[in-house]
């Protein structure tokens, strides 16, 4: 890996610089919109340059108030999270820092458009405009060849800008998006079925705060969301569009959507050389893994350099899955090999490789996907499907789709039993949330009350939810006799449906029966939708989980899923479904 070389002051620097965190307000000459910063400005000596760092917030969230400060998703899930606190620490080791709220989100102006590249994307042109035309002190800045040198943090909107800015001005030179999007119609309707349970959570967490000015798109979009077991349809062409067109697919894809359409769109260039670190969670139910790895080959086939780590969760949904925070679920702590880094000092360090051009201290692989809170595995490319020496397996089951899938699920299963689990896994959990608090109370560490609240509403144990709530057919692939094994990567599958059912919608994961475990897991909470009948070549959820001797291996195929709330086939009827799939089988090199 290359070390790039020194920057120096943009300007003559011959003035000492004190720290100081102050507000001030950036107008988007396009449009007039009046967006609200706070630039923390670094302690330098006279002669001394400073590389400028970006941050956003998430959706519905606001601006970090100074270094001091916590971000108000830190203050609701009851921990820092990693990409404001790096932003906080690079005020204090020699970087301009601006934090700024997004557009139609806390004291910026203008209604929240989704990070429409002309409306948001102009946004971060014109911050980066002020920064070199007004800022005091910018004489302080760092160039490198003439260019301001400027990185980006954030996390999911936040993560999300910095793709759609790098699209639209060539100043940055370095981003780490954490848990960001490649293709929102993806994100949001992958094959067309929509995620109304995050529809929902978006509008409820951005409606509020932006004063209910979100895109009139996204409530839509939840709309057609609600109305699909009536429809029998997804989202509209316009809405998908638009979804497309908003997100950096477009411009790596260099096309438009255009009435359910793409056309060629010479204006939408790729992105300039933009180097990018991404953080993605492989439980994210909102942003999978599969969209940092398309972001990354997008970039690298453009010249740039792309990093992938996998960490463990990401964007959650409370009740559903097993998590301990509200929203964010951001480790602290990643792992390759048995080491272990901190995610805020990882990606600090990141930007000092790349914007000051100090050698890392410890280098980072091309691809690493944490397995699980002490041990990560590194790549030079992340597995899909056979090509890390995988296996292909035939499958064939029978399955029933809507609401009749949860019903027979019920009965087919030990109702009571799985309901008498989630009453006892639930007050263990909640038991242990308590005692955590309580353990930490002789600790010097901030508060913990919303940590506490959230860990209470995530005491449901998800693996017996989930079977009780969703139903779902498991059909076994393989059972596992070695203890040195992993499932990592992408699977790939053709998929066969055929059946009596009407616009028919079924959603697959992989799952796994772990041995002496009453449960079915769902892996990583991935779920794949599919819509309609036909054979098709699909890409399943990125996963990573551990294999041990005993375990059974399989696909899990539901009609219907509560990620997928209101999706599903209103008119209940049987499918067929066989196929192949090509599993990413990883030999792990240690054993636990």
């Amino acid at each position: 890996m290359n070390t790039p070389a020194p920057p120096h002051a943009a300007g003559r620097a011959d003035t000492p610089v004190s720290a100081a965190d102050y507000h001030a307000e950036v107008v988007n000459p396009d449009d007039g919109t009046t967006i609200a910063i706070t630039v923390m400005q670094p302690a330098l000596d006279a002669g001394a340059c400073a590389p400028l760092i970006l941050h956003g917030h998430g959706f519905g969230g606001a601006r970090l108030g100074g270094r001091e400060q916590r971000s108000i998703y830190e203050r609701l899930s009851g921990g820092l999270l990693p990409s404001a606190e790096a932003a906080r620490r690079a005020a204090e080791a020699g970087y301009f820092v601006i934090s700024f709220d997004q557009r139609g989100f806390g004291e910026s102006a203008g209604n929240v458009e989704l990070m429409d590249p002309a409306r948001e994307g102009a946004d971060i042109r014109a911050i980066l405009d002020w920064a070199e035309q007004s800022m005091a002190h910018r004489e302080h800045l760092a160039c490198r060849d003439g260019r301001l040198v400027a990185g980006a943090l954030g996390l999911s909107y936040g993560g999300g800008y910095q793709l759609i800015a790098a699209c639209v001005d060539d100043r940055l030179s370095a981003i780490v998006p954490t848990a960001a999007w490649h293709d929102l119609s993806y994100s949001l309707a992958p094959d067309n079925v929509i995620k109304t349970t995050w529809g929902a959570g978006l509008v409820a967490l951005g409606a509020p705060a932006s004063g209910i000015d979100l895109d009139p798109m996204l409530y839509r979009a939840l709309v057609e969301g609600l109305a699909s077991p009536l429809t029998g349809q997804g989202l509209s062409d316009g809405v998908r569009d638009t979804l497309y067109n908003n997100s950096p697919a477009s411009f790596f894809d260099g096309r438009l959507a255009r009435d359910g359409a793409f056309v060629s769109a010479p204006n939408k260039r790729r992105p300039p050389v933009v180097d990018a670190l991404f953080i993605q969670g492989v439980g994210d139910t909102l942003f999978n893994l599969n969209e940092a790895q398309a972001n990354a080959e997008a970039l690298r086939a453009n010249g740039c350099q792309a990093h992938v780590i996998g960490m463990r969760h990401g964007h959650s949904l409370p009740l559903l899955q097993n998590i301990d925070r509200i929203a964010y679920q951001t480790e602290a702590q990643l792992h390759w090999g048995s080491s272990q880094y901190e995610t805020a000092a990882l990606e600090l360090g990141y930007l000092d490789w790349k914007l000051k051009g100090h050698a890392l201290e410890h280098p980072i692989p091309p691809c690493t996907i944490s397995l699980d809170d002490g041990h990560g595995l590194s790549f030079d490319e992340l597995p899909r499907g056979r090509r890390a020496g995988g296996r292909r397996l035939e499958f064939k089951a029978q399955a029933v789709t809507g609401g009749l899938d949860l019903l027979l699920g019920l009965f087919r299963q030990d109702t009571l039993g799985g309901l008498s689990d989630l009453v006892r896994g639930t007050a263990a959990n909640a038991r242990a949330a308590v005692q955590r608090l309580w353990d930490s109370r002789g600790r010097e560490a901030r508060p913990h009350d919303t940590g506490l609240l959230a860990q209470l509403v995530n005491a449901l144990p998800t693996e017996h939810l989930d079977e009780l709530a969703s139903g779902g057919v498991f059909v076994s692939l393989s059972r596992i006799e070695r203890d040195d094994l992993a499932v990592i990567g992408i699977p790939e599958a053709r998929v066969h449906i055929t059946g009596d059912a009407p616009s028919p919608v079924a959603f697959m994961g992989l799952g796994l029966k772990r041995a002496g475990r009453r449960a079915t897991l769902l892996i990583n909470d991935q779920l794949r939708p599919i819509r309609g009948l036909g054979t098709r070549d699909i890409r399943l959820n990125g996963v990573a989980e551990r294999l041990y001797e005993g375990d059974e291996l399989g696909l899990l195929i539901y009609g219907f899923h509560p990620q997928f709330l209101t999706s599903f086939s209103a008119i209940p009827g049987r499918l067929k479904v066989r196929g192949w799939i090509d599993l990413p089988l990883i030999e792990r090199t240690d054993r636990r």
